[in-house]
């Protein structure tokens, strides 16, 4: 980190907290982590990208925010605080010192009775958020970190305010900016920005203008889902066009027959989940976990 940058944003702060180093950069965004002046903890300091600073993105972040902040739930990593300059927009959070999901999935599937409890308390902080008309939008591993042995989630409604805010700044659609993704070698990128996760997005999610719902939630849900269960990503092969293609066109094997250990239950709901239309899965990541709880 730059000792200029480092000492633009330590001011920036103004004294509420300080910068101890950078972490690993969250794609678009940079992470920082930081030690609170008044209590003793750590926090995540989440900077946006610079291009997205402004009066207008600015009203837009505070809105987002102003939403946010009232997700209060035990699997959900809570927004703590936020702040903006005329170069920067940033938020705060608690610093979960466990390792994210990504990480823990590289070592392969989850044991069948820890990774169902996993998309359980996944499942009920999203459930939780669609209860109160908010949808994530961008549900991944990496998204999924671990509190000792619970799951807690985070960057929640975050893609699409940047989403949002660069189609604004730029003057394209959204279905336009989502249709370069068969360009963008798997990441849809503007001015070195990435604004998706092709991997878990819901079909809808690549040619729709309009924000999607708690459905596309739901597909990404169970995608991780199977992920965890089978040590699999669904459409992991594929990158580009042809990752977007199999979002629409393809479904994988079913998670019983990848791992027979898998309760058949448990495999159909992911299934209906990940179906290519809305109106064929779960309305909603509560009736998602309802339908999972009764086959474990």
């Amino acid at each position: 980190m730059a000792d200029a940058f480092l000492a633009t944003l330590q001011a920036a702060l103004d004294g509420e907290y300080v910068v101890e180093r950078e972490l690993t950069a969250g794609g678009q965004s940079r992470l920082f982590l930081a030690s609170d002046t008044e209590l003793p903890r750590h926090v995540v300091i989440k900077l946006l990208p610079p291009e997205l600073a402004g009066e207008v993105a600015l009203k837009r972040f505070k809105r987002e925010i102003a939403v946010l902040v009232k997700l209060q739930h035990p699997h959900i990593v809570p927004i703590i605080g936020m702040g903006a300059t005329d170069q920067m927009m940033w938020y705060v959070m608690p610093y979960i010192s466990g390792a994210s999901l990504e990480e823990r999935l590289r070592a392969g599937a989850l044991p069948l009775a820890e990774g169902l409890e996993v998309i359980d308390e996944v499942s009920d902080a999203l459930g939780h958020a669609h209860g109160v008309g908010v949808v994530h939008r961008d549900l991944k591993p990496a998204n999924v970190l671990f509190q000792g042995r619970h799951a807690v989630l985070g960057d929640f409604g975050v893609a699409h305010a940047r989403m949002e805010m660069l189609r604004s700044s730029s003057g394209t659609s959204l279905s336009e900016m989502r249709k370069s993704l068969a360009s963008a070698a798997g990441r849809l990128t503007d001015k070195g920005f990435a604004v998706g996760t092709p991997g878990y997005m819901a079909p809808e999610q690549f040619h729709g203008d309009e924000p999607a719902d708690a459905r596309a939630d739901v597909y990404a849900l169970a995608m991780v889902g199977y992920e965890i269960l089978t040590g699999r990503a669904p459409f992991g092969e594929y990158k580009g066009a042809r990752l977007m293609v199999a979002h629409f066109t393809e479904m994988p094997t079913p998670a019983h027959e990848v791992r027979p250990e898998i309760p058949e239950g448990v495999s159909r709901v992911l299934e209906k989940g990940m179906a290519k239309e809305p109106v064929d899965r779960f309305p909603d990541a509560a009736a998602f976990r309802e339908a999972l709880g009764r086959h474990w």
